[in-house]
């Protein structure tokens, strides 16, 4: 279940032109873009504070600065307005801002991490406000959740099917919020990442592309719409129609397994992972889709995003599934994952027996639906 500013300026390096009288050469000065952070924070028990990126599904340390009596400073320049972490406590307490090429100050209680107090960047400014927006669309989602959870075992499908459309219509109203904020900000990287972290994980094509193309030439060189930019490449090489981009990983015991080796058969690429509770929900749905269609022409090849290959192969057994299974143990690193777009689980890809994509997130009775439609064209 479930995440205005104006134009944001970068300094510009500016030269100063002396005039000497008589012989004096002219001499030139010049000022380079960059940033300051000077931080104090009351109650602070660390001593060393780190500038943190989060690159890759890590956290990855910049630059480091000791704290005393309360108070660090870091310094640097941006090409553009970026997200930052500072980091203390070995990553367990940490401050997220947008660090851009100005004077930026830092103040608050170690103890109150979430209430500290970024002056002086004009894209944190505007993210913030954004945030404290997005809070009221927020609120209600999480109330429908509490709802949800304190719903007795023996709630009817019917109690739960309630609760379940209330919560997609206070998505589907947060969502609309998220995308006019993007809209009237086309030339914000703030608008840029939001939309990067809340508008791309569930569009397709089409929808990416629009998102992609409606942010003005002064931001194109952002990380943000570079990344969305990105992730559209990635879908369009795995839409409906595209051959399904070619595969090799390897079994639990080593042996590599090719998705051209199902050539001649309609094979679903079913993304899971032991932990993900969705996908062992949908595992029953899957079983029966298989045995039922197996002897027709239809396979099934498992790429799992577990790190733990013990309790990969544990959900395997658990859960009956007797198809070919792959993984690569790099959890949501897992290099299949990322050729595909993956970025949520479950997600399957149905691919014909020519190699061609013919169906993406089929579940349920769908699945079984298009398995007859296509499996009967072939008899």
């Amino acid at each position: 279940m479930i995440k205005q500013t104006k134009t944001i300026a970068l300094a510009m390096s500016a030269s100063l032109l002396m005039f000497a009288c008589g012989n004096e050469e002219k001499a030139t000065e010049e000022k380079e873009a960059a940033f300051t952070i000077n931080a104090t924070l009351t109650d602070a028990n660390f001593k060393m504070a780190y500038l943190s990126e989060y690159k890759d599904g890590e956290m990855m340390k910049l630059d480091s600065s000791a704290i005393t009596e309360g108070k660090f400073s870091f310094n640097g320049k941006m090409e553009m307005p970026e997200v930052r972490y500072i980091n203390f406590n070995e990553g367990k307490e940490m401050i997220p801002l947008f660090v851009e090429n100005s004077e930026i100050t830092i103040n608050g209680s170690a103890t109150l991490m979430d209430s500290v107090s970024v002056k002086g960047s004009v894209a944190n400014t505007a993210y913030r406000s954004f945030m404290d927006n997005l809070n009221s669309y927020e609120m209600p989602l999480k109330a429908i959740v509490d709802k949800f959870y304190a719903l007795p075992e023996d709630a009817s499908e019917e109690e739960q099917a309630v609760l379940e459309d209330e919560y997609n219509v206070a998505d589907s109203i947060k969502i609309d919020f998220i995308k006019s904020y993007v809209a009237k900000n086309a030339n914000s990287v703030p608008a840029a990442y939001i939309a990067l972290r809340y508008l791309t994980s569930q569009a397709e094509v089409e929808e990416l592309e629009a998102l992609s193309n409606s942010f003005s030439e002064e931001i194109k060189s952002s990380i943000y719409t570079q990344k969305i930019a990105d992730r559209l490449a990635t879908l369009k090489k795995s839409m409906i129609g595209a051959p399904a981009p070619a595969f090799s990983q390897n079994d639990a015991d080593g042996n590599p397994i090719a998705l051209e080796s199902f050539k001649g058969k309609y094979v679903l690429i079913d993304f899971w992972a032991s932990w993900c509770g969705p996908c062992r929900a949908e595992n029953p749905n899957v079983v029966d889709a298989y045995n039922k269609y197996h002897e027709k022409g239809f396979e099934i090849f498992g790429v799992s995003l577990d790190e733990s290959k013990e309790k990969w192969l544990e959900a395997i057994e658990k859960d009956g599934l007797t198809w070919s299974h792959v993984s690569d143990l790099k959890g949501w690193g897992n290099e299949v994952a990322k050729l595909y777009g993956v970025q949520g689980i479950p997600h399957s890809v149905l691919v014909d027996k020519e190699g061609n994509i013919v169906a993406k997130n089929l579940r349920g009775e769908e699945l079984h639906k298009k398995l007859e439609e296509v499996l009967a064209s072939e008899s």
